[in-house]
């Protein structure tokens, strides 16, 4: 049971060395959030000289800066200074302020650290942008440098859109239900079946009523009836007379 505590002490020491070593004091984080904000204000207020001092100047250094309607990116820092002379001198200083939130230090080596944060600009008439900011840092002489810059702009407009917990996944805006349209009504209007409509005269009854009354029931065709033969007349004296005298 000894060998085993024994055991258990001798690695939770080097495991607690290594954390103590990857931690970083407040004063390196005040340090580093000053250099960060210091970066940001001078290059929008167009200060080459002092921007570029605050820099670690080595073939390795990468600045990026993605916006919503442009998209820059530099690798090595000759590249890195020639594209910012140019860009100073075909852009004006801008007026922005900042607010940074969400800032996670992490230490790789005592001079080398990166830092990550959520950073919404705000432009003099209100309107916000929000970016998802990379630092990484090298202590050089006592002073913290930049040695990679990558600032990302997030669309959403009602803040930093967080990722979905232990995903890594930006999860997608939910879809506001489409408002239902009422039913369009047909430009050619609908034949309806004509009904036929009866002529009415002043005296309120139909014209076809009229015109049964007026005709009359045809009357049935009777058989002839055959004429009674004639009898003849009876013989009298007197036709006895005529005939004689004939």
């Amino acid at each position: 049971m000894r060998k085993l505590l024994l055991a258990f002490f001798l690695f939770t020491i080097p495991c607690s060395f290594l954390s103590a070593q990857n931690l970083v004091s407040q004063e390196d984080q005040e340090q580093i959030k000053q250099v960060i904000s210091a970066e940001t204000k001078l290059f929008y207020a167009r200060k080459l000289s002092d921007w570029k001092n605050l820099w670690r100047q080595t073939p390795s250094s990468y600045w990026a800066l993605i916006e919503k309607n442009n998209r820059f990116q530099k690798e090595g820092w000759d590249n890195i200074s020639k594209f910012m002379e140019k860009y100073y001198q075909e852009n004006k200083a801008a007026s922005f302020t900042f607010k940074r939130e969400n800032t996670n230090f992490r230490k790789v080596n005592p001079t080398y650290l990166w830092v990550t944060f959520d950073q919404t600009r705000i432009a003099s008439d209100g309107k916000k942008d929000f970016f998802k900011e990379l630092r990484i840092l090298e202590l050089i002489k006592g002073e913290w440098k930049i040695v990679n810059m990558t600032s990302i702009w997030m669309p959403g407009g009602a803040g930093i859109v967080k990722e979905e917990a232990g995903t890594g996944l930006i999860p997608k805006p939910e879809e506001k239900p489409k408002p239902i349209k009422a039913p369009e009504k047909s430009l050619k209007k609908e034949k309806t079946e004509e009904k036929p409509q009866t002529k009415k005269v002043a005296s309120g009854r139909s014209f076809e009523k009229l015109m049964e009354e007026s005709e009359e029931p045809e009357k049935p065709v009777e058989a002839e009836k055959p004429k009674p033969k004639e009898k003849p007349a009876a013989i009298t004296a007197g036709n006895k007379v005529k005939k004689a005298q004939k």
